[in-house]
């Protein structure tokens, strides 16, 4: 067994990852959305004896839409939850001389010190690309992709003690195009699209954000938190040197941003199933330039969302004059989509 549920999480990302065998499963959770989730009702779905055990709890980095839910899941945990490891890059992980963060950073750092090994899979250090492979209970194989180095240092200067990181300004339009928050339907041009260049996200946090590839009995799933593209595509061909990847889920960076996902880094995997993670509010993910940019680079995709909503359901049928595809959605009243690889 391995399969990730893709919760619904508001605007943000937090996927569950079960793998073993079905009568003894290891788990991993990746994030917690927003505050306003169901993420502790799903938790407890999948209690085994009554009991719950993360072998690691992931959170990628510190904006809100990802940490909002794993703080009030540990300021209040409930009593049936195990947590073996926490792995979080911390303030004390990126400034030496400092110990913790500012607000939602100091309270998740506060929580984890106070009652949870942090890092252990790291030696109590930083979680970055250089660590390379952690191997889990049960023989998940995770493998770091993102931050490197030098992400860890703009990070860094980004979170200064005693002053609160800047907010993710990572989706707002410099320019007025008609793309992104601007999108219309239908989408237009196919090729028009696909060709569009890339503009970077140049977010701190984002460009710190843990991205994962993990493997289990020959499945690969890319998960990429809200990495930069350049930063995962690089680290992916520093460990496949020999050949692209086969991944079998590929969870886009920054729910579906144009600015976090490039032809480059969809050109270093061979993937047929990718999953956007939002509903779509604030940012209005996912972009219609990046589902072009994911048909370019693959044939006939599977288009996974964990939300059916104004931004995704339109793509339940292909637009005239665009590639195949198919589509997934979740089933009514679950508060997820599975996903088994």
């Amino acid at each position: 067994m391995f399969e990730i549920k893709s919760i619904q999480a508001d605007n943000g990302d937090s996927l569950l990852v079960s793998y073993g065998r079905a009568d003894k499963p290891y788990h991993l959770l990746i994030d917690g959305g927003t505050a306003e989730t169901n993420l502790l009702k799903v938790l407890a779905t999948h209690r085994t004896q009554g009991r719950l055990r993360l072998e690691a709890l992931v959170v990628t980095h510190y904006d809100l839409d990802h940490i909002g839910g794993i703080l009030e899941l540990l300021r209040h945990p409930p009593e049936w939850l195990d947590i073996a490891d926490v792995w979080f890059n911390g303030r004390h992980h990126v400034v030496e001389s400092d110990i913790l963060g500012h607000e939602e950073g100091t309270e998740l750092s506060e929580l984890i010190v106070a009652k949870y090994p942090w890092n252990s899979a790291f030696g109590g250090t930083a979680v970055q690309m250089e660590a390379g492979k952690v191997i889990l209970e049960g023989g998940l194989v995770a493998t770091v992709l993102s931050p490197d180095e030098d992400r860890l240092i703009a990070l860094a200067s980004d979170w200064p003690a005693d002053s609160k990181p800047l907010p993710d300004l990572s989706d707002v339009e410099i320019e007025p195009d008609i793309l992104g928050r601007h999108d219309t339907w239908p989408p237009g041009s196919f090729r028009d699209l696909a060709k569009e260049k890339s503009s970077k996200d140049t977010s701190p946090a984002n460009g710190s954000s843990i991205a994962l590839m993990l493997e289990y009995e020959e499945k690969r799933a890319l998960l990429t938190g809200d990495a930069f593209s350049s930063i995962v595509a690089a680290a992916i061909k520093s460990v496949w040197t020999a050949h692209r990847p086969t991944v079998d889920l590929f969870k886009l960076s920054h729910h579906g941003s144009k600015r976090n996902t490039d032809g480059g880094l969809l050109g270093a995997v061979d993937c047929q199933r990718f999953l956007f993670s939002s509903n779509g509010r604030t940012h209005n993910h996912p972009d219609a330039v990046l589902v072009a940019r994911v048909l370019d680079h693959s044939t006939e995709p599977e288009l996974i969302f964990n939300y059916e909503q104004e931004r995704t359901s339109g793509w339940r049928d292909i637009p005239d004059g665009w590639p195949p595809y198919t589509t997934r959605f979740p089933e009514p009243d679950t508060g997820f989509v599975n996903i088994i690889l």
